[in-house]
């Protein structure tokens, strides 16, 4: 896990935001760089840095600050600064067990309304993280979600898929550990995601559902160990 550190100049690379939806826009580029685990556990931001960073002014950065940390994604410091929470032991286990539970629940009805062309996009998915050159965290990680949310979405349930999308957000800087450990690997294989796929291709929802819960757990032990 990476120690806190001061902020960068840049916190991260992000492509520069036209002006037309930038409250939205501001909201899922950030959304995407704690997903991919681009901000360590710890890290601070301030509304400055981040504008300057995205290239507009503050107050679309202060929203979708506002939004996070009404999401309980950040907290907000006593310089007004706002950061990621340090990461303990327990808390991620608790936010793993109720990910497991959702997940799954979502996994298992998503399964029965997938398309052909959304199957194919998952197996593409698992097919890219695994031919990926070793150490492009974000890349894999980025892949592994959209395997998972076309999974999570087709079972039309948008509140379920909000309150998945939200822990995600809390665990998402910490998903880089395991693929820490899966780049040390010659050749890693994403076990539970052909599982899913082969359950999916024989319509058994609970046997998708399995596979899914499986790949979290699996992925979490690396990471506990690791807090």
């Amino acid at each position: 896990m990476h120690p806190a550190s001061d902020e960068p100049e840049s916190l991260f690379d992000v492509p520069k935001i036209s002006r037309s939806t930038l409250n939205e826009e501001v909201y899922e580029q950030l959304k995407h760089a704690l997903m991919s685990g681009k901000i360590a556990p710890g890290s601070t931001m301030t509304i400055r840095s981040l504008a300057s960073s995205f290239g507009i002014s503050v107050m679309p950065v202060r929203e979708a600050l506002r939004r996070l940390v009404a999401e309980h994604v950040l907290i907000i410091l006593p310089n007004r600064s706002v950061a990621l929470p340090v990461f303990t032991r327990e808390r991620f286990n608790e936010i793993t067990r109720i990910r497991t539970s959702l997940e799954g629940l979502a996994a298992e009805a998503g399964s029965i309304n997938l398309t052909p062309e959304m199957i194919e996009r998952m197996a593409h998915m698992t097919q890219l993280m695994e031919s990926q050159t070793p150490g492009k965290h974000a890349d894999i990680l980025a892949w592994n979600r959209e395997f998972h949310f076309t999974l999570y979405r087709a079972s039309n349930m948008n509140m379920l898929v909000k309150m998945i999308e939200t822990l995600w957000l809390q665990a998402g800087p910490l998903l880089h550990l395991q693929q820490r450990v899966f780049a040390e690997k010659e050749t890693p294989v994403y076990v539970h995601h052909h599982r899913a796929l082969r359950a999916i291709g024989t319509r058994k929802p609970k046997q998708v559902r399995d596979a899914i819960v499986d790949d979290i757990e699996d992925a979490a032990k690396i990471i506990s160990a690791a807090l």
